[in-house]
């Protein structure tokens, strides 16, 4: 059985002279299976318990963490043991072909085992299974997931697409229920590819119930450079007007959106269906939420997988290969149902995001606290795998054969030096040749028989090349293979090595500093003060240097803590990086 439905919950009632058949068997298999994956459900949530990370072994090989996870139906999967499986033997790997990314899924499964003759059963029903073994089954898909049920699933409200290509996705979702004056969330969830330019979007419009100068609002946001993750969401900070028993949209009269991707533009006017209520108080806005509340809202995306990871996909003559991998792109991870609260039943609240730092930086992590939404956020810095530099060295060598070029056989150069010192070096290479009438000059890499074809107009000489390389000389000789004749008695090869170095200062040096404040903007009242942080990328030394632009603009410690002048205005507050006092960055304070 796959307990798919829940309800309704029967139990057997046994009493003296029972007679007990299989269906009686069944019903109680299905009473207690039936109530652990409700409580799985609604008490702990779906998602990856533990383990179930995914990494690529090498180009064509995924490895999978052993680990637990429960479904939406709160059933558990386990992968007892870390699995190792090449692209080509899992379910799926025929969509792939053309595909820039795909995504690895993970779903329960069972299946009947140990076959049995049933002694006493029914004509045509001899034969029966013993057991039914629990499992899972991991397989691979190309379609996007459904956004809306994805997220819906995960708390989310309002859920809508804005903007959706092969190299961008962007989802929007706002809160349904707010109230006066509350500090909220609008989030906005970015899928992109490991290639995909730098993203910057802004979407605005008009709007009646959140705090703004001209009665619209503006989400903008652009990406850093230094940006590594393929799947992430970005907040938006707002604040609902001291308003009370009120039904709006987020968008009333539609909204405007720009995307820019590198030198891609795109603008479009869209209509967002995000209605949101605004109550009088915390505590109705509580009880609201409560009364709203349903058993259909907890059980939502029975049929969704487990996004393991996203997989970006190389294509080659040789076929599909992995190139990068992100894993939980859509943080499906079992901590409980309800993670996006908000604090709206007073328990505190906290979530966690995770960025990539580069492999020389320090681990790191940031606490953001909200007490008016009781939300706790926790930023966790993990620094990525160790890089590697390479140098290089390139030229040609030419073989020549005095007794002229005889069918099978074999010519070697000199011991020469390829330029890169002593160690271990990569060489590869390639025969000089003219091709087509006009003589114009190719070089052959790797078996020239590929191309001796009728449709094929060349004509490569049919030679082998190798190098033999003495790394604690810094040298190397080239040998070649004649198996026909070639044209003249003088063979050109030309070489490419390469030899891999970890110069960490040097790298540090190529490496440009970038600085960002947060907030960039905000309202304080006078005299009030308000914590600034400042977040260096690109160096090891996280020091700044504060100040305020304006001179009776308030005053700013060495930790970034303000103190607005008692006279009203707009401030300017200035970082500079120690790292390089040219890389600065501003944030603007509105004093009232």
């Amino acid at each position: 059985m796959n307990h798919a439905n829940f309800f309704p919950f029967e139990r057997n009632r046994y009493f003296y002279g029972k007679l007990l058949t299989v269906r009686d068997f069944e019903v109680e298999q299905r009473y207690h299976c039936s109530k652990r994956a409700l409580l799985n459900r609604l008490l702990h949530g779906s998602g990856v318990v533990c383990g179930l990370g995914v990494t690529a072994s090498d180009e064509s090989t995924l490895m999978i963490e052993s680990g637990m996870a429960l479904d939406y139906q709160g059933r558990e999967i386990v992968l007892p043991e870390t699995l190792f499986r090449k692209l080509q033997m899992l379910e799926g790997q025929e969509t792939l072909a053309g595909k820039k990314d795909a995504y690895l899924c993970l779903s329960y499964a069972q299946e009947d085992v140990e076959p049995v003759n049933a002694t006493g059963a029914e004509v045509g029903s001899q034969r029966q299974f013993d057991l039914t073994r629990e499992g899972c089954r991991l397989f691979l898909t190309t379609e996007p997931p459904a956004y809306q049920e994805l997220l819906e699933a995960a708390g989310e409200e309002n859920v809508s697409v804005l903007y959706q290509s092969d190299d961008l996705i962007l989802v929007l979702s706002v809160p349904s229920g707010l109230y006066a004056g509350e500090e909220f969330q609008v989030r906005v969830l970015v899928v992109k590819n490991e290639k995909t330019p730098p993203v910057q979007f802004s979407l605005e419009g008009e709007n009646t119930f959140v705090e703004s100068d001209n009665g619209r609002v503006r989400l903008a946001y652009r990406e850093s450079r230094e940006e590594k993750r393929c799947v992430y969401t970005v907040d938006f900070p707002l604040r609902a007007r001291a308003l009370s028993d009120v039904d709006g949209q987020l968008f009333p009269s539609g909204c405007e959106l720009n995307v820019e991707l590198g030198s891609h533009r795109y603008k479009n006017y869209l209509t967002v269906e995000a209605a949101v209520h605004l109550c009088r108080d915390q505590e109705e806005s509580r009880l609201r939420r409560r009364r709203m509340d349903d058993l259909s809202r907890h059980l939502r995306g029975r049929d969704l997988p487990l996004y393991l990871a996203k997989l970006e996909l190389i294509h080659s003559a040789g076929g599909v290969f992995v190139g990068a991998v992100t894993n939980l792109p859509f943080q499906q991870t079992a901590s409980g149902e309800g993670e996006r609260k908000s604090g709206k039943n007073g328990d505190l609240t906290v979530t966690t995001s995770v960025r990539s730092l580069e492999y020389w930086q320090k681990p790191d992590v940031k606490a953001v606290y909200q007490p008016s939404t009781g939300g706790l956020h926790l930023d966790f810095g993990i620094p990525s795998p160790e890089q590697y530099d390479y140098a290089v060295a390139h030229g040609t060598v030419d073989l020549t054969m005095p007794g002229g070029i005889r069918v099978n056989s074999r010519v070697f150069s000199k011991e020469i030096a390829h330029g890169l010192g002593a160690g271990a070096v990569d060489v590869r290479l390639s025969v000089e040749f003219e091709a087509g009438e006009e003589g114009e000059t190719a070089l052959l890499c790797g078996n020239s028989e590929v191309f001796k074809s009728k449709s094929v107009d060349l004509t490569p000489p049919w030679v082998e090349a190798a190098a033999v390389v003495y790394p604690e000389r810094g040298t190397m000789r080239i040998g070649l293979w004649l198996h026909d004749t070639v044209k003249g008695n003088l063979v050109r090869v030309h070489y490419f090595a390469q030899k891999p170095e970890r110069d960490t200062s040097r790298i540090l040096a190529q490496r440009k500093i970038s600085l960002t404040i947060t907030p960039e903007f905000s309202r304080l009242s006078c005299r009030g003060k308000l914590q600034f942080q400042a977040d260096v990328v690109g160096s090891e030394d996280k020091s700044v240097t504060w100040s305020v632009k304006e001179e009776n603009g308030g005053a700013i410690d060495r930790n970034g803590l303000y103190q607005a002048p008692e006279l009203p205005g707009t401030y300017e507050i200035t970082a500079a990086a120690g790292a390089d006092e040219t890389v600065t960055a501003s944030a603007f304070v509105i004093v009232e």
